[in-house]
C-alpha cells in the first residue's frame, strides 16, 4: 500500500507539470471553450517577459539564473492567480473531468430524490439550477418579495422620479417582461414563504412615477412561459420577440404618433439541425433535449450599426439566413444570431423621421434592437453593465435623444440598484 501511494504520488505531480511543459514547448494554448462560451485563460509566456527570459535561460542550460527569475515571479500574486487559472483551464482532459463530476452529482442527486414526490430537482450541486421533470426544463430558483427588495424598489422608483424631472423635454417608457421565477407560477413557489410571486411588480406598478409610461408583459401560466421563453437557456424564444415588439411598438406610438408603419413579419424560420442547448444547461451539463431554435423572417431597411466604435460590415443575422452557422453543442445560438451585448451599439436609418431613441437593456433587448430602431433616426442601445461609469446627463450632452426605452426584468427594470440604477 505505501508503494502505491508513493506511485500515486509520483503521477499526480508529474500531471501537475504537463502543462506548464507545454507551455515551454508551445509557448501559448489558448483556445475558446464552446461549451463555456468563453476564452480559456492561457499563460503565453510572449506576454510575460520575465517567464519568456526564464524560459531562454533554461533553454541554454542557465538553470540558476532561470531559476531566480521563476521565484521571484511565483511570489508575485498576479502571476500566482493568472497561473492558478491557465492550470485549471488548460489542464489534461479538463472538460471530461467536468462532465464526470456533473455526472456524479446526478447520481447523488438522484438517490437522495428518490423517495420523495418532488418534480423539481436540483440540476447539480454548483449552480442554482433546477430540473423539471413535468415539463423536461431547465429552471432559475425563484426570487425573493422581501424588505431588501422593497428598499431597492424604493430606490429606483425615486432614481425614475428624479431623471424625468431633470429630463421634462424626454419621453420615458418601461418595457417590463415577467420571468418565471418573478411569477406565481414557478413550481417551487410552494416551499418558500417569501417567494415572489409577482409581488414585486405589484409594489413598483402602485408606486411609480405617473409620468413613466409602461407596458407589462405578465404571465398567466406555465404555458406563457413554455410558450415564450427557451426551455434550457433564460431567454425569450421567437414568440416572445414578436410579442415584445408589438407591445413596444404600440407603447411608443402613444408618444410618437407619426411613427412610421411596424415592420412585416414574413414568417418564422427553423433550424432543425440545431439542437439549442442554452445557457441553464450549458452550466450544468445536464442531459436535456435541446430547444428548437427558430427566428423570425423581418426584411429590416438599410441602415448602420457602430458596436463599440467599429462599424458592422454584416450583421450576424444574414450569416444565419444564408446556412452559415455551427451545429457543435452548446453554441449560444440567441447570442450568435441577434448579435452580443455591449457598453454601446449605435444604429443609423436613413429614414423621415427626426427623432432618437436611447435604449437601455440586458441581452433580451439585443432581439429587439434594429427593429425597434428601424423607426427612428438615430437609436443608442446600452448594456449598463458594460457601461459602469455611464451618466444620462453627460450622455445626453453628446446625444441628441427624444425618447429613453428601458426594457427588462425584475432586476432591469425596479430591482436591481448596483448595476441597473441609471446615473443622472
Amino acid at each position: 500500500m505505501k508503494k502505491f501511494l508513493q506511485y500515486l504520488l509520483v503521477i499526480f505531480f508529474l500531471l501537475l507539470l504537463v502543462i506548464p511543459i507545454h507551455w515551454l514547448l508551445s509557448g501559448d494554448s489558448s483556445e475558446v471553450s464552446t461549451a463555456e462560451a468563453r476564452t480559456m485563460v492561457a499563460l503565453a509566456p510572449a506576454e510575460n517577459p520575465n517567464l519568456q527570459r526564464a524560459i531562454s535561460l533554461f533553454r541554454e542550460g542557465n538553470i540558476t539564473e532561470a531559476a531566480e527569475i521563476l521565484l521571484n515571479l511565483y511570489t508575485s500574486r498576479s502571476f500566482i492567480e493568472k497561473f492558478e487559472r491557465a492550470t485549471s483551464d488548460q489542464f489534461p482532459l479538463r472538460m471530461e473531468m467536468i462532465q464526470f463530476s456533473r455526472a456524479f452529482d446526478r447520481f447523488v442527486i438522484n438517490i437522495s430524490y428518490a423517495l420523495t414526490q418532488d418534480k423539481v430537482i436540483p440540476a447539480d450541486m454548483t449552480n442554482d439550477i433546477y430540473y423539471d421533470k413535468v415539463d423536461n426544463q431547465l429552471l432559475h430558483p425563484l426570487t425573493l418579495f422581501n424588505q431588501t427588495t422593497k428598499e431597492n424598489i424604493d430606490t429606483r422608483i425615486q432614481n425614475y422620479t428624479e431623471l424625468i424631472q431633470e429630463n421634462p423635454e424626454l419621453n420615458f417608457y418601461l418595457y417590463y417582461h415577467q420571468l418565471l421565477e418573478n411569477s406565481d407560477f414557478h413550481p417551487i413557489n410552494i416551499h418558500f414563504s417569501e417567494a415572489d410571486r409577482g409581488q414585486s411588480f405589484r409594489y413598483f406598478e402602485g408606486q411609480m412615477p405617473d409620468a413613466l409610461n409602461y407596458e407589462k408583459f405578465l404571465l398567466t401560466g406555465m404555458e406563457d412561459h413554455l410558450k415564450y421563453y427557451y426551455r434550457t437557456d433564460h431567454h425569450w424564444n421567437v414568440y416572445g420577440v414578436l410579442r415584445a415588439y408589438d407591445e413596444i411598438y404600440e407603447l411608443l406610438r402613444k408618444g410618437y404618433p407619426e411613427i412610421s408603419p411596424k415592420l412585416e413579419n414574413e414568417g418564422i424560420m427553423a433550424f432543425p439541425e440545431i439542437d439549442f442547448l442554452g445557457r441553464m444547461a450549458r452550466i450544468t451539463f445536464f442531459p436535456i433535449d435541446g430547444d428548437d431554435f427558430a427566428v423570425e423572417l423581418i426584411d429590416i431597411p438599410e441602415h448602420q450599426i457602430i458596436k463599440s466604435g467599429q462599424e458592422l460590415e454584416e450583421h450576424s443575422r444574414q450569416i444565419y439566413y444564408e446556412g452559415n452557422y455551427s451545429t457543435i453543442p452548446y453554441i449560444n445560438h440567441f447570442n450568435e444570431f441577434y448579435g452580443k451585448v455591449t457598453d454601446l451599439i449605435e444604429y443609423s436609418f436613413d429614414n423621415n423621421s427626426d427623432r432618437n431613441l436611447l435604449m437601455i437593456g440586458s441581452s433580451y433587448r439585443i432581439a429587439l434592437d434594429p427593429l425597434l430602431a428601424s423607426h427612428y433616426n438615430k437609436t443608442y442601445c446600452i448594456d449598463l453593465r458594460y457601461n459602469t461609469d455611464f451618466s444620462l446627463s453627460e450622455f445626453l450632452e453628446d446625444h441628441k435623444v427624444d425618447d429613453i426605452l428601458i426594457i427588462g426584468d425584475n432586476t432591469v427594470a425596479f430591482d436591481d440598484i448596483e448595476y441597473w440604477k441609471i446615473n443622472p
